[in-house]
């Protein structure tokens, strides 16, 4: 009996719980009739509006800066050699070319002396072939003249040897009639015969002076090129000279440029030599500070902004908060990979020396600037399906509008297209509005 009374109180128990998903199936498969008449009349949602102004509106950008010298050099020796003597120190305004550093090396002058005494031997030598050439000049002018005077020669005794010869022909028809006796003829004969000799002798005479003037141009071609090769021995004596003079020359360390020391690690008696790594001190350090260089890192969602000529406001916190006005002068137009930032130069004059190399400063850059431009409140542009828009209280309903933003400043954001102007821009709540449902628009407290 006991177990028909418990079967029965299960029975009861399971009818009840099976019972109860259908009595209440409204809670979980969708709302009655009732139940969504009552949800279509809900009350509209009161939203706070504002309409978009007409106004100036600026984007800028501030960033920590430093501050470094427009130029900066490290000077070293170039050649070993002791201190002497140095005429700067630290803080000292320099011009440039001004004597910073005396370097005593007395083997380098030796060795200038020398390239000195080998130029002048040069000269010299260069002198003596210049002679030289003037001298064989002389001599073939000379045995130009002794070839003019055989060739003379040689004509006369041609014309004594033709008059002997005929003298010669006439005695002999002489003789062969007995007009004259064989004496005389045989003394012509004599005369020919001598006149004959005295011409051979004057042709040879010719023969000798032409082989002594092509001798002698023979001896102006080498002393020409005697004279050519004192002149580049001269020239490379002059050169070596002149390498000897340059290091020489090195033993001063001049400014390179208008400036200012701002390190010294050399003293008299110093040792100096070439860097031999990038750890070398170097003798001296100088700094152009006028003008100054101002650097900013700007990051890469302003980076494309940035332009030659963007106006800079430079407020340094060491100078009381001193304001100084600049503008950009040059950028590095690539990112820095490693900090995604775009390195921005400002260069700012500096006549008084207020702006040290060092000093930590604070750059506000205007990127942009529009006068007469169509303003929301940045929080009014959500996105949907990827792309800007607005929600617009319109006829009671929530209309979405696709906006193209522009330059943001602060809390404001420029409307380039997309709205009219006189639009009731619903400012909060827009990612929870549907579009299309009823809403109550409440002009925001700034806007009554």
């Amino acid at each position: 009996m006991k177990r028909c009374h418990l079967f029965a109180k299960t029975c009861l128990v399971l009818g009840a719980a099976l019972a109860w998903p259908a009595t209440n199936g409204c809670s979980r498969h969708g709302s009655t009739p009732a139940t969504s008449k009552a949800q279509n009349e809900a009350p509209p949602l009161r939203v706070t509006v504002v309409k978009p102004q007409q106004k100036a509106i600026r984007r800028t950008v501030t960033q920590p800066a430093r501050i470094e010298p427009f130029e900066q050099a490290r000077l070293y020796a170039k050649v070993p050699a002791y201190v002497q003597e140095y005429h700067v120190d630290i803080g000292d305004a320099v011009r440039r070319g001004q004597p910073l550093l005396e370097l005593s090396a007395p083997e380098l002058q030796r060795d200038l002396e020398q390239k000195r005494a080998l130029v002048s031997q040069a000269a010299a030598e260069l002198e003596q072939a210049q002679a030289a050439v003037k001298v064989v000049e002389a001599d073939t002018i000379s045995a130009r003249a002794v070839v003019k005077e055989a060739l003379a020669a040689v004509k006369r005794r041609e014309a004594e040897h033709q008059r002997w010869n005929s003298e010669y022909d006439r005695v002999v028809q002489l003789v062969s009639r007995s007009a004259v006796t064989q004496k005389l003829a045989d003394e012509t004969k004599a005369q020919l015969l001598a006149a004959q000799a005295a011409q051979q002798e004057a042709e040879a005479t010719i023969e000798r002076t032409e082989a002594e003037l092509a001798a002698s141009q023979a001896h102006i071609e080498k002393a020409n090129a005697d004279e050519v090769a004192a002149r580049a021995r001269r020239q490379v004596a002059e050169a070596d000279q002149a390498r000897a003079a340059a290091i020489v020359d090195y033993l001063t360390i001049e400014a390179p440029f208008d400036g200012t020391v701002s390190e010294r690690n050399a003293d008299t008696g110093f040792y100096a030599q070439p860097p031999g790594g990038d750890s070398a001190p170097p003798l001296f350090v100088l700094v152009r500070t006028d003008p100054v260089r101002i650097l900013v890192d700007v990051p890469e969602t302003d980076a494309p902004l940035v332009d030659h000529g963007d106006r800079a406001d430079i407020r340094v916190d060491a100078l009381a908060g001193h304001d100084f006005p600049g503008s950009v002068t040059r950028t590095s137009w690539a990112l820095d990979p490693a900090t995604r930032t775009l390195r921005v130069e400002i260069d700012v004059a500096n006549p008084d020396g207020k702006l040290r190399p060092g000093m930590y400063a604070e750059v506000s850059l205007e990127l942009a600037n529009r006068e007469h431009a169509l303003v929301v409140p940045a929080a009014a542009v959500i996105t949907h399906e990827d792309r800007p828009c607005v929600l617009v209280a319109q006829d009671g309903k929530a209309v979405r509008k696709r906006v193209v933003p522009g330059i943001r400043s602060g809390d404001e954001l420029e409307i380039v297209s997309g709205l009219g102007g006189d639009e009731a821009i619903i400012v909060a709540k827009g990612a929870s509005i549907t579009e299309g449902q009823a809403v109550e628009p409440v002009k925001a407290a700034s806007a009554k």
